[in-house]
């Protein structure tokens, strides 16, 4: 193995000074002409505007004041609503997660439901995650059930040998042709005492329907949820099941007396909510300020006994058969009028304002927007790390955004030379996992050396710019199959190269990682051999070993030159496998000319879809003792 100087590395010291860069269309930079400043220019023009402003704002606030209350829940309305859809979405996507996790535990074998204690304990252990959630059930399709959940005694578990409901079991014969969780609306569930929203996930192993696995959220949940809603907004808010019927409110949280198997939800008018009662009232007639209003956002007035009732609210479907309406209600002597019917007004005389400042604005905002804006898509482009797709900055007919694009393309230029020596994928990962991902520190990983056979005597009758061009497309093709398999380039030494998997990310398979990684490197070489081979180049011979075990992973090097590499006996184990692949000889027929040995710690790493061929013990140089070796075959 001939010794070349790492390509990863400058072997020339950068120069003190970048040269600047060139103008945007390529031109010499031209003589710098004065120009205003932004805040000389912002200062007159807006200053303007903001006295004509307040002074029209002031004496409007001291003149007159608006009429419609509506101002207010104009503003607020959509985002009180969508607070309180979050709200009860985050309840009740917390029994779907729970419901699709069992679901996958059981699917990958963790646990077997024939084991009824397992499963009751990992039905018990999700339900403790979830204080929303009131109770978990697995439905077997050979008809038992078991069910955990907190009942009026506390947290219960319920074996059924047969389970007791005709309608749950047909429910989970019906689910065997479904293959995603879905809603099965509102059911009195007696072992609970209360009604609940239940959610379904058919359970699969395997190709083999197993049964279902449901999660339920009560009714009183759901109220408690919409009664800490109304003391947090100061609005009465409501949520119904269809149009008809009750499925939160403030009123349910203590009691949900009267209903049962026949009856699980209440109707408008026997909650005690009178306002509520009348939603659906005749002679009802739509918000004027929603008119205009192009969101999803519902909502219209009733008036009751000479009041005003504002009803706004959002149908929100997809949680069973029927659709949910969840919205909140307010009378009108329930809202301050005086300062919003004010601030409408204010509104008004804003726009004619807003529209003089846009007319005032425009020239100027032409003259900003462009060159903020094109400088802000270059600078988050740089967050890719991919320097070279960077476009420059263009200039700007201000000083300070003209000396800011100025400034920016040169640090551009410095940092394409930056992109030549650091490994992009490295730092954006290191990025990612912050400063605690630098720290040095003795971390499992698996670590592989390549080396071109007769590279030495090959190079001699190569050109530097052939020899160059070659190493630079040998190094592409393994550095893309590394990294694609979530390993790291260390370094490139002459025709070799080092990478690793395990750091800086943590990955458990970082054994089978590497090895995958390497028979891609067979597979990519065999097939960039027979474009040689068309060109009448000889084939390209590659031995690899990869071992597996604990080594110091972390920035190594002087304050002023640090690589975040790895250090330790594995390493050098690696390196002595790669080398011993000279005393094995031959190649592995199933993935090119390419031979893989391993140590015992790597194959130990392998599963079964791993085929290896074992070369028994081996001395290797410089190690006392002997170690099993393997050569991995495609």
């Amino acid at each position: 193995m001939t010794s070349i100087p790492d390509p990863g590395t400058p072997t020339q010291p950068l120069p003190d000074a970048l040269p600047a860069a060139p103008a945007a269309n390529g031109a010499p930079p031209s003589r710098r002409r004065w120009r205003p400043t932004i805040a000389a220019v912002l200062s007159v023009g807006f200053g303007l505007l903001v006295l004509v402003a307040v002074s029209l704002v002031m004496w409007v606030s001291l003149s007159t004041a608006g009429k419609n209350t509506m101002s207010l829940l104009r503003q607020t309305a959509e985002l009180t609503v969508e607070s309180l859809i979050g709200e009860i979405g985050f309840y009740l996507g917390a029994a779907r997660q729970q419901s699709e996790f069992l679901a996958g535990v059981v699917a990958r074998g963790e646990v077997d439901v024939e084991d009824r204690q397992a499963l009751g304990d990992a039905m018990m252990g999700a339900l403790a995650a979830a204080p929303q959630v009131t109770g978990i059930g697995y439905f077997s399709v050979d008809g038992w059930s078991l069910r955990v959940g907190r009942g009026p005694e506390g947290v219960m578990r319920i074996y059924d040998e047969v389970e007791p409901d005709p309608s749950i079991r047909q429910m989970v014969l019906n689910s065997a042709d479904s293959s995603s969780t879905f809603w099965g609306g509102v059911h009195w569930v007696p072992s609970l005492e209360q009604p609940h929203l239940t959610v379904t996930t058919p359970l699969f192993r395997e190709g083999r329907y197993l049964g279902t696995i449901s999660s339920v959220v009560s009714v009183q949940v759901l109220s408690d949820s919409v009664q800490n809603f109304e003391i947090q907004s100061g609005l009465h808010a409501f949520v119904l099941y269809g149009r008809d019927r009750v499925l939160a409110h403030g009123s349910l949280v203590d009691s949900v007396a009267g209903l049962g198997p026949d009856k699980p939800l209440p109707g408008l008018d026997e909650v005690g909510d009178g306002q509520l009662a009348a939603i659906w009232s005749e002679g009802k007639r739509r918000i004027d300020l929603l008119e205009d209003s192009r969101s999803s956002l519902l909502g219209h007035l009733v008036i009751r006994d000479g009041d005003e009732i504002f009803f706004l609210y959002r149908v929100v479907g997809g949680y069973g058969p029927e659709q949910l309406y969840m919205g909140v209600h307010a009378s009108d002597d329930e809202i301050d009028q005086t300062e919003f019917e004010r601030l409408v007004l204010a509104g008004w005389v804003g726009l004619g304002v807003l529209a003089l400042a846009l007319l005032t604005a425009v020239v100027l905002s032409r003259g900003i927007a462009r060159p903020v804006r094109d400088l802000a898509e270059a600078a988050r482009a740089i967050s890719s790390f991919d320097f070279r797709r960077v476009p420059p900055a263009k200039g700007s007919a201000f000083r300070e955004l003209d000396s800011a694009s100025g400034a920016f393309n040169s640090m551009l230029n410095g940092l394409r030379w930056f992109e030549t020596y650091v490994p992009r994928a490295l730092v954006l990962r290191l990025i990612r996992l912050g400063e605690d991902a630098i720290r040095s520190e003795e971390r499992q990983v698996s670590v592989i050396f390549t080396d071109i056979v007769g590279f030495t005597g090959a190079s001699q009758n190569m050109t530097a710019h052939q020899l160059a061009d070659f190493l630079n497309h040998h190094f592409a093709l393994l550095a893309a199959e590394v990294e694609a398999t979530g390993g790291t380039v260390d370094k490139y030494i002459g025709d070799s190269v080092m990478a690793f998997w395990g750091a800086p990310d943590e990955q458990p398979d970082h054994a089978a990682r590497a090895c995958r990684a390497a028979l891609n490197i067979a597979a990519a070489l065999k097939a960039d051999n027979k474009k040689r081979a068309a060109e009448g180049l000889p084939e390209v011979h590659l031995r690899i070993g990869i071992h597996s075990g604990a080594a110091v992973v972390g920035n190594i090097g002087a304050p002023g030159r640090v690589n975040y590499t790895l250090i330790g006996d594995t390493v050098n184990l690696a390196n002595r496998l790669e080398a011993f692949g000279k005393q094995v000889g031959g190649t592995a027929d199933e993935v090119g000319p390419t031979i893989i040995l391993v140590s015992q710690a790597t194959r130990s790493g392998l599963d079964e879809s791993f085929s290896v061929e074992d070369l028994g013990l081996h001395e290797m140089r410089g190690r006392s003792g002997q170690i099993k070796v393997f050569k991995l075959l495609g």
